[in-house]
């Protein structure tokens, strides 16, 4: 496909060819400015444009207000949908396997990369990065950035800075707001045009919402989807063993916020309710709050709006509206991303281009996350690599389909094991077919394959991967699985399972359905992923051998979310259980004695029992995971895969290496 505006001999050297054209024709004041308005987690039911069965309750009037001036892209999609591949995709044009950034949990983005924004910089723009980006280390082709730290706060957030950190009172979405308005009415080179990228953090979960929207929402009722009691019998493993359910996974105090707010909890309490009557409360509960936050994303489109028409700037400024993916409102029962069924594969994009594209237009071609950074560089007139893999969609703005527009979609998700459990996969979507491949370690017998026809089957209730009727379809499309990734240069060894792990000892067994593992040698600790700790109480025991002295982590699974670990600080021993910003900790008063001890904790929903060789040293508050830690099970250290302050268990920093020697662990 090269409808794309790109110099095919470009890759990547610039900048004379960028200062020549801003030396001719592109005068400052001809070029349009950008607006960029970026959510996280804000699926396209939930926006009045796109219809559904949340049309009538009137959620969105201002992104409606961009759609009903502009265009609505009713098949704009994903190529991954987590948080930050969706972002590194945005800011370089290219699929994950290619900028490097595969999963939340596979590590810092490569800033030095090539990215959009620092195109835009060399041929007069000013760049500028306004809220969530998700992505590690210090940003890069901005003039002006004010970032959250990985997912921020939503009350009183926190800002990273050029100058340092910054904390601003109230809610986060109004302070984003703020923040992108200052720069705007405050900083702003009117000589100048503008990339201004506005990137909210709500609706993510927990969906938290300002006070005046919270108590708008609280008592209304929204409808239910038809699938909110799906069985997934028409699918296969991955759909039957995530763990992203409203019925299992949701919290009634975390996520829905039951001992925090106040009519809530005496609701509930009164309430008494169970089964299929509780999943109802749950969802309606999570509605209010996921929508209320919604609320408040648009009433500060609203205000950026106005913002440009006030300063005269409304004709001159093209305003889109995304989401980094879809989510699940209840739709089959989940919240949550990651599938490639409908709901979290696709994106909302509405965009407003006054003058150039038609007021209340509507586009059905298909428009990928990877066609976004070739889309603003056209708008500027500046050159697009030729290694990017999407393509500008400024001729769909104007009305125009080139005839070498796709007719089909890749998709690779990665994150396995890892939080809500949905196993890697990958797939091609056309306009009628969608064929997934789920493979791994867990999946029977390596890959799972199934196929969709959206048309008979929108909601992707059955697969007719097996149907005999389809396999012309089936061979249809694992052709044009295979063209994608000969397109997209997808390396053989990511399709297939390949987890990351430590090096193993010498000494070293594990067996996953006891969580037996042993472990001889300090230096060379084990890294285990599979052990389950769901919804049931823990007997750990630890065999150690160490001095009175000695420090580190024994054992520790999760991270920043969900986790728990068991160490010695300056001999003393420790077992910590973290469930998001909460930490409880059982902590002895007294070190251990030198030589071979063993260490041993219960834990339960009500206490935390640790002990050494038998002997009962310290009592705390009990827990019980509600889901699988993203991250696995680590012996002699805490497992980081994130910078430190992102994935640690307990507030220790770094991987906190044990001293002495791990001689075996049991956890059953």
């Amino acid at each position: 496909m090269r409808n794309r505006r790109k110099a095919g001999w470009l890759t990547g050297s610039f900048v004379l060819i960028a200062a020549a054209m801003v030396s001719t024709a592109l005068a400052a004041d001809s070029r349009p400015n950008i607006l960029w308005i970026f959510s996280d987690d804000h699926a396209v039911q939930a926006i009045g444009a796109y219809g559904g069965r949340l049309e009538k309750e009137n959620l969105t009037p201002n992104i409606d207000r961009i759609a009903a001036d502009g265009m609505v892209f009713d098949r704009a999609y994903v190529a991954n949908s987590i948080c930050g591949p969706s972002r590194a995709t945005l800011l370089t044009g290219k699929h994950s396997h290619k900028n490097g950034k595969l999963s939340n949990q596979s590590g810092n983005f490569n800033q030095d990369q090539q990215q959009f924004q620092k195109i835009l910089q060399t041929v007069g723009y000013q760049t500028v990065m306004i809220g969530k980006i998700h992505l590690a280390g210090k940003p890069q082709g901005f003039d002006h950035w004010e970032i959250l730290p990985g997912q921020g706060r939503y009350i009183n957030p926190e800002f990273i800075t050029e100058n340092g950190k910054v904390v601003y009172p109230g809610h986060s979405t109004d302070v984003i707001a703020d923040r992108a308005l200052r720069w705007f009415e405050q900083d702003r080179d009117p000589d100048k045009p503008f990339m201004l990228m506005v990137h909210f953090k709500a609706p993510h979960r927990n969906w938290f919402p300002a006070e005046r929207f919270r108590e708008a929402f609280k008592d209304r009722t929204f409808p239910e989807p038809d699938t909110l009691f799906d069985d997934y019998a028409g699918r296969g493993t991955a759909a039957h063993e995530q763990d992203m359910s409203i019925d299992k996974t949701m919290t009634i105090r975390g996520d829905l916020k039951v001992g925090n707010f106040a009519d809530r909890t005496a609701e509930f309490e009164a309430a008494g309710l169970e089964g299929k009557d509780l999943v109802r409360w749950k969802y309606q509960a999570y509605m209010r709050d996921y929508l209320a936050c919604i609320a408040g994303v648009d009433e500060n489109i609203g205000r950026l709006l106005d913002a440009l028409k006030t300063a005269g700037l409304d004709q001159n400024t093209i305003v889109m509206y995304s989401a980094d993916q879809g989510f699940y409102l209840g739709e089959h029962g989940w919240f949550d991303k990651r599938f490639m069924y409908e709901e979290s594969f696709r994106t909302p994009l509405v965009a407003r281009w006054p003058g150039v594209t038609k007021p209340g237009s509507r586009n059905s071609d298909l428009v990928q996350n990877i066609d976004f950074a070739e889309t603003f560089l056209d708008l500027a007139g500046a050159p697009v690599p030729a290694d990017m893999d999407g393509a500008s969609f400024v001729p769909l703005l104007k009305g125009e389909r080139p005839a070498d527009w796709r007719t089909s979609l890749y998709y690779h998700y990665y994150e396995y094991p890892g939080v809500h459990a949905v196993r890697r996969h990958e797939g091609v979507s056309t306009d009628r077919y969608k064929l997934i491949r789920f493979y791994g370690r867990d999946v029977p017998r390596g890959e799972e394959w199934e196929l969709y026809d959206l048309k008979t089957d929108p909601q992707e209730m059955q697969s007719v991967y097996n149907h005999p009727e389809m396999s012309g379809i089936v061979k249809q499309m694992k052709e044009e699985l295979a063209r994608l990734r000969t397109q997209y240069e997808v390396p053989q060894d990511i399709l297939s399972f390949a987890p990351q792990k430590a090096p193993a000892p010498a000494k070293s067994s594990a067996n996953p359905k006891t969580g037996i593992i042993y472990s001889a040698d300090p230096a060379r600790p084990v890294y285990e992923q599979n052990i389950d700790v769901r919804g049931r109480p823990l007997s750990i025991t630890a065999r150690v051998q160490a001095g009175p002295n000695a420090h580190g982590v024994i054992l520790a699974q999760g991270g920043q979310n969900f986790g728990y670990a068991l160490y010695l600080e300056n001999g003393r021993p420790g077992f910590v259980v973290r469930q998001g910003r909460k930490l409880i900790k059982t902590e002895a008063a007294e070190s251990i004695p030198a030589g071979k001890v063993i260490l041993t904790v219960e834990l339960t929903g009500r206490s935390s029992v640790l002990s050494v060789s038998g002997k009962k040293v310290a009592t705390g508050d009990g827990a019980v995971f509600h889901q699988n830690p993203a991250e696995g099970l680590s012996i002699g250290y805490d497992f980081v895969k994130e910078p430190v302050r992102l994935s640690c268990v307990g507030e220790w920093t770094g991987e906190n290496r044990f001293s002495g020697t791990v001689e075996a662990v049991e956890i059953k």
